[in-house]
Formats: C-alpha cells, structure tokens, sequence
C-alpha cells in the first residue's frame, strides 16, 4: 500500500510540473503577442501620418492641421511647419516638413 501512494506522489508532481511548464510557455507567447501588437499598431500609425503629410503638402495646407489623437502610439510635437514624431516603443524621431 505504501508504494502506491508514492507512486500517485510521483504523478502529480509531473502532472504539475508539465502544467507549470504549459503555463510559462503560454504567458511567454501572450507577452510576446502584446509586443508585437504594439510595434504594428506604432508603424501603422507612423505610415498614416506620413501618407497624410504627403496629401497635406499637396493640397498646399498647413501642418498644423495634424490632430495628435489620431496616431495614438506615436507622440506628436507639432511646430508651425513641421511635426516631429517621438515614440517610446520602437525606436523612431522623425521630422515632418511641410
């Protein structure tokens, strides 16, 4: 009787240690996840502001019309005649002239 407990003992300390495991892999992988959201969210509005610039500059209208709420992730310091572009996330400091 006594070798069996030890036994059950045995399997559960496995059973635990593979879902420790599972775990660990899983909360790694969410992380990962997060991150890779958060650079995709900053290119993508660091792509729109560029695209916007652009049409700005063509329609000869000032820059001072960029809303900074709109790019979200990036942080816009915005001059008269250029926009400066800083992010904490990925590396990027880029100026916008008109």
């Amino acid at each position: 009787m006594r070798r069996r407990d030890g036994f059950i003992l045995v399997e559960l300390l496995v059973a635990l240690t593979i879902s420790a495991i599972a775990f660990s892999v899983f909360w790694q992988a969410s992380k990962n996840r997060m991150q890779m959201l958060t650079r995709l969210e900053g290119n993508y509005a660091l792509s729109r502001l560029t695209a916007d610039v652009a049409i700005l500059r063509a329609a000869d209208r000032s820059l001072d019309e960029v809303d900074p709420s709109h790019y979200t992730p990036l942080d816009l310091n915005i001059r008269p005649g250029q926009i400066q572009v800083i992010s904490k996330t990925f590396k990027t400091e880029r100026i916008l002239k008109k």
